[in-house]
């Protein structure tokens, strides 16, 4: 059975495309063309061009384990899952408009060894509640249980492409979504999951007492840095114990290992990066 979706050619023109509807649900991302200083991804203003990916082509095995080099974040003794005994009385209606308060979504990148992901692809894994229902670029998926795999079709490598994923569960009895855009680049895959929110507080000791974990030094350093020079919004702390790599004879720090190798592509722009963070942090206390 194939339904219609569609890939966004130009603003305001549409072509429809199959999509095989199965459990490895393929996707067709929305790429996104930097003009100017704008850079906007879903949005059909004169400022940006917005163009999908392709055809959506037949989506290839995608492996049911835990991919190598690091365990998925919700595995930690840790972390604050999802757990609701309460469950809706009402169907799933056709719109949710209430947000959730207990649980929000978040989003990792998990490295993997050659081969595990094609190059020119990327592999969504979503660790969500067995009766969640994901949507993806508006298109629902069909795809059941707590941990789902979604492939990509063909892009092109070292282009920047958001997923907007929309991911709806029961909180309290009630029906919640929420919406997050993630950035991917081929050869990615990213997990997107389910987790207790925290408040703002709550990020800032959790990230305070990973950062007492580094040593005296390498604690200034990260301090003075603040943020994650690839993911730029992340506390440094707030996934673990910060990843310190060295460019040019240079101290750099990351949020976790994941972003190692993005930073490493190029250490001329991350070593401005890091500058910039210090600078920004530095005004912002008045160190």
């Amino acid at each position: 059975m194939k339904r219609v979706g569609y890939t966004v050619q130009a603003p305001g023109h549409m072509r429809p495309i199959n999509l095989a509807s199965t459990r490895r649900y393929v996707m067709a991302p929305t790429r996104t063309f930097r003009i100017g200083t704008f850079a906007l991804a879903g949005l059909s203003l004169t400022a940006a061009l917005i163009l999908a990916a392709g055809p959506a082509l037949t989506a290839a095995p995608v492996p049911d384990v835990p991919p190598s080099g690091k365990f998925p974040p919700w595995q930690p003794p840790s972390f604050n899952d999802y757990h609701e005994t309460a469950r809706p009385t009402q169907p799933l209606p056709a719109v949710i408009t209430a947000p959730p308060v207990k649980y929000t979504i978040s989003v990792t990148t998990v490295p993997q060894k050659a081969g595990e992901v094609d190059a020119d692809r990327v592999v969504l894994m979503a660790h969500v509640p067995e009766d969640a229902r994901v949507w993806i670029e508006g298109d629902p998926t069909t795809s059941t249980g707590t941990e789902r795999f979604f492939k990509s079709p063909r892009m092109t490598p070292d282009q920047e492409y958001h997923y907007m994923v929309r991911v709806a569960w029961a909180e309290d009895g009630h029906w919640v979504s929420k919406e997050s855009s993630i950035p991917v680049t081929a050869g990615q895959m990213q997990c997107f999951f389910i987790r207790k929110a925290a408040t703002p507080a709550d990020q800032v000791a959790e990230a305070q007492a990973n950062l007492a974990k580094l040593s005296p030094e390498d604690r200034k350093l990260a301090e003075a840095q603040k943020f994650c020079v690839v993911e730029n919004k992340t506390l440094l702390g707030a996934m673990g114990v910060p990843v310190k790599v060295m460019l040019k004879d240079q101290p750099v720090f990351l949020c976790c290992k994941a972003c190692e190798k993005q930073a490493k592509a190029d250490p001329d722009k991350t070593l401005a990066k890091v500058k910039e963070l210090k600078a920004k942090n530095a005004k912002q206390t008045g160190k």
